[in-house]
């Protein structure tokens, strides 16, 4: 089993949508994966409400989780032959956070490519680095096309010593409305951009996780 978490010093950068939108991805690709929501806000258990009221499948699975059950939360999904698992944070340094970064084998760091946004990424490198936990910046571009922006970014992050995932993705509505529908974007519209860019993404994840079918116990 494999774990990802999704971390930054900052709020609103687009934890929840990635997290739950990826899992969505990895249940259409064939593999078990839960989502443990480790944020206060609870927003992607309540996204699991949501989909559950609209009978929609159980798969993924997402629900709350606090910080100090966390390792036994992960223990019991292991045990029943989870893939992945992804843990959503706050957008705040607390325990939670620290707690998710410890458990995970791989951390993701959504980030805008502003320069605003780009400066408060030092904090979470700094931390990432202590606790020698391998990590990429996932960036979410704000409109489609914005090549220029994006590659501006990617070379400051560079330079910084971070790395930049080589798949990201832009906001785009479909992402809002298929989460309001407890849904990922690649149930809700399976064809159009943004459910291909989240199964790119995914693919990038699963190579660099080296999952495989079948081994969620390794």
């Amino acid at each position: 089993m494999r774990v990802v978490a999704f971390a930054s010093d900052k709020g609103g950068m687009g934890k929840t949508t990635a997290c739950l939108n990826l899992a969505c991805a990895a249940v259409e690709d064939g593999y078990e994966c839960a989502v443990l929501d480790l944020d206060p806000q609870a927003s992607a258990g309540r996204w699991a409400r949501v989909r559950k009221r609209a009978g929609l499948p159980p798969r993924p699975l997402a629900e709350t989780c606090v910080a100090l059950d966390l390792d036994e939360r992960l223990a019991e999904l292991r045990t029943a032959g989870a893939g992945v698992v992804f843990l959503d944070t706050a957008g705040r340094d607390n325990n939670a956070i620290s707690a998710a970064v410890a458990a995970a084998d791989l951390v993701l760091v959504p980030c805008h490519p502003t320069d605003l946004e780009l400066s408060t990424l030092g904090p979470s490198f700094a931390r990432l680095r202590a606790e020698r936990r391998a990590h990429h910046v996932l960036l979410i571009d704000w409109a489609a096309g914005a090549t220029r922006r994006r590659a501006d970014a990617t070379e400051a992050i560079l330079r910084a010593g971070g790395s930049v995932v080589p798949a990201g993705y832009t906001h785009r509505a479909d992402y809002r409305v298929a989460l309001e529908q407890g849904q990922g974007v690649t149930e809700f519209q399976p064809w159009q951009a943004a459910a291909q860019e989240m199964r790119a993404l995914w693919t990038w994840l699963r190579d660099e996780l080296h999952l495989v079918r079948g081994a969620a116990a390794a």
